[in-house]
């Protein structure tokens, strides 16, 4: 189907359902005899390009077919980042194929969420810990994972950071935090985001892909993804000094002491007190008759 033009205006239709598109959003991933990647076609969405290859595969079935598929999904995984994927419903059931689907329904079909995901939650005391979050409905209620204060009667705030984004993986990190200041301060969280944030923090990954509609895929962040992205790394070449637990270090200070007095007995064993190395020699104390006497013994003497 493709490209088409009507009254001067051009559009897409998808190659599996049919529906008006404004742009060719996805593509049927092929390659060649050099294994190099050949888009084809205009798909609404990837669920549809793998109902289409499914479709296929029933009309052909074969092993060649089979390995088709499954080449097909891992293309597609690795641009969802995600391999929780589902075919598209059956485009008969769409309306303007004598169903009874509209365009939205097929897209909430599509878009529906029965699988568990797994996020990164620093709580406001600082511990980083890994949550599992299963969707109600088909939707994620991330907020039944953080702490909500009684002052504050919204949702949580919500934005992506722009950090460290590795620009080659079309995935967002979508943060959730509360905007109360009656909550105690989360330090780390704030230091990572560098912004001042209060109480619990959630973080998932959000994939950035195209869709005829708008959408929200909620994919994996693991607490291993999170250090890897925001904590400090130690710089190339740096070797890692040793280091001494508490208790360790208990008995060094304990052995140091013990030999610091063994050194002070030894020094001090053969120390007399100052009084008894430095006395002062007594003279005996002259008189002036005794000096008189001495001095005229002394003229006698010479004359």
């Amino acid at each position: 189907m493709g490209k088409r033009k009507i009254h001067g205006d051009t559009f897409y239709q998808c190659d599996y359902t049919g529906l008006p598109m404004r742009q060719a959003y996805c593509y049927m991933p092929t390659w060649d005899a050099a294994g190099k990647l050949v888009k084809k076609g205009s798909y609404c969405n990837w669920e549809s390009v793998l109902a289409h290859v499914e479709l296929c595969g029933r009309l052909r079935y074969s092993e060649h077919a089979a390995k088709e598929y499954d080449r097909v999904k891992a293309h597609i995984v690795g641009i969802t980042g995600t391999d929780r994927l589902r075919d598209a419903p059956d485009y008969t059931e769409l309306y303007h194929m004598k169903g009874h689907m509209t365009p939205i329904q097929y897209h909430e079909k599509c878009t529906f969420s029965d699988e568990p995901i797994i996020g990164v939650k620093i709580t406001s005391d600082g511990e980083i810990i890994e949550v599992v979050v299963t969707p109600q409905e088909g939707k994620f209620n991330f907020e039944a994972f953080m702490h909500k204060p009684y002052s504050y009667q919204g949702n949580a705030q919500v934005f992506h950071s722009m950090r460290k984004k590795n620009s080659t993986t079309a995935k967002d990190l979508t943060v959730l935090y509360y905007p109360s200041r009656d909550l105690p301060t989360n330090t780390v969280a704030s230091n990572v985001f560098k912004m001042q944030i209060h109480g619990d923090v959630l973080m998932v990954q959000q994939s950035r892909e195209q869709s005829f509609l708008p959408r929200e895929r909620y994919v994996t962040y693991t607490r291993h993804e999170f250090v890897e992205q925001f904590m400090k790394k130690r710089k190339r070449g740096a070797v890692e000094a040793p280091a001494m637990s508490c208790d360790d270090y208990k008995i060094a200070k304990k052995q140091m002491q013990e030999k610091l007095h063994e050194f002070e007995a030894a020094i001090s064993k053969e120390a007399k007190k100052p009084g008894e190395i430095s006395k002062q020699v007594k003279t005996k104390q002259a008189s002036f008759r005794a000096m008189a006497a001495d001095l005229a013994q002394a003229a006698e003497t010479s004359g």
